[in-house]
């Protein structure tokens, strides 16, 4: 007997391990509800109580930090869900509300990976549930909702409903997942890169980019009716971005290797220097596969688009820990295409448990540089992997 699950054919024992590794995924997450993180500690409760005390959907309309009834700095669609889980309370404790909905971003995470998988495997369905099972466990997803109570998967499982889309062709949702992807964080830029070099080599269209500022547009629109300013919202991102100056955030970049003692002043300008140095080295990547006659395979857009966001995740000053989430998502799909790049997630899922533990756990990892010596090799071994696929028959033009 064969069932539909999610797009792909699957026998009745492969139900019953979906459901298995769902079933223990779920209890894994929900045994760690009880952590309070800093994150939520310090913020989101804070915004809970906030909206809490607007009286639900008055808080779209109270400018953050125009007053003390607002302190939120994320895009709206966040704040709209937060309103959303205000009518919830009651039923749960606050931070259970937001962790649940973290979970089943994780679950729409776990499936989209999946379906991605099935694709690049050319039909495996062990090798696409076998997916599955690992995201449901993957130590940075698990500690990421569960234990953080962070909205990464939120914003990643647009980006890979944008990804999927994307090979297999479909233009109007890759970019309009993508805006969605991008109403919830920032973060979503860093797939940018892989469209532009897709575009350069003719895989992506540009007329489907209008769908951005469109779906932007439309996600906005009840915080404006509730009495925001159109360019208080159109901003927030920009705020974001002035609000550290730290060279990183826990990050294992390159500017682990600088002094941590720096002068502010000293530090704005390393990063704007290094931002341009980021665009300046993406741009040589592009440069370089603007003119490769490649045959553009499932395999090659995934190894491309964790090669390209690694690298801006390097190079790019201010980076958070919790940046590498979607990249790490990825890398499960790519380890899986053949087992001994697994290596590669592994070592990436290594790198992400010792930095999120120096934040939620306070692990004895005193110093980052070691981890970025780790994280500049995956990125080598991805480079090299990339160069061989270029370069090989299976993916050259005849």
């Amino acid at each position: 007997m064969r069932i539909n699950l999610f797009g792909i054919t699957v026998r009745v024992v492969e139900v019953l391990f979906f459901a298995v590794m769902l079933g223990l995924g779920l209890s894994m997450r929900i045994a760690l509800f009880d952590y309070e993180s800093g994150d939520y500690h310090y913020f989101l409760s804070v915004w809970m109580q906030e909206c809490h005390d607007a009286g639900g959907i008055g808080y779209l309309g109270i400018e953050p930090f125009s007053s003390a009834g607002s302190t939120i700095n994320y895009g709206c669609m966040y704040q709209y869900i937060i309103v959303m889980l205000h009518y919830l309370k009651g039923f749960m404790t606050d931070m259970a509300l937001l962790k649940s909905v973290s979970v089943i971003f994780d679950v729409v995470c776990a499936i989209t990976i999946m379906r991605i998988t099935y694709l690049v495997t050319e039909g495996s369905t062990s090798k696409a549930l076998i997916a599955f099972g690992v995201v449901m466990f993957l130590p940075s997803v698990v500690l990421n909702s569960s234990a953080w109570a962070q909205c990464d998967s939120i914003y990643a499982a647009f980006l890979l409903l944008s990804l999927l889309h994307l090979m297999k062709d479909n233009g109007n949702r890759t970019f309009i997942y993508l805006a969605l992807a991008y109403s919830f964080k920032q973060q979503a830029i860093f797939l940018i890169p892989l469209l532009i070099i897709l575009w350069l080599m003719g895989k992506v269209k540009l007329r489907y980019i209008l769908w951005f500022p469109a779906v932007i547009f439309v996600t906005i629109i009840p915080a404006l009716l509730a009495g925001r300013r159109l360019s208080e919202l159109l901003s927030i991102y920009l705020e974001q971005v002035n609000t550290y100056t730290y060279l990183t955030m826990n990050y294992p970049s390159i500017y682990t290797i600088v002094a941590e003692g720096l002068k502010e002043d000293y530090r704005k300008m390393i990063i704007s220097a290094g931002t341009m140095a980021t665009v300046a080295v993406l741009g040589v990547v592009a440069f370089y596969m603007r003119d490769k006659k490649v045959q553009i395979d499932y395999e090659f857009i995934i190894t491309l688009a964790i090669f390209t966001i690694e690298i801006c995740l390097f190079t790019l000053p201010v980076m958070h820990e919790r940046y590498g989430y979607f990249p790490e998502l990825l890398a499960v799909v790519y380890g899986i295409t053949r087992y001994k790049r697994m290596v590669v997630c592994a070592f990436m899922q290594v790198i992400t448990i010792m930095t999120y533990s120096r934040f939620l756990f306070g692990s004895t990892v005193t110093v980052l540089w070691p981890l970025t010596i780790g994280l500049f090799m995956v990125i080598m071994v991805l480079g090299y992997d990339l160069w061989l696929q270029i370069n090989s028959k299976e993916v050259r033009n005849a």
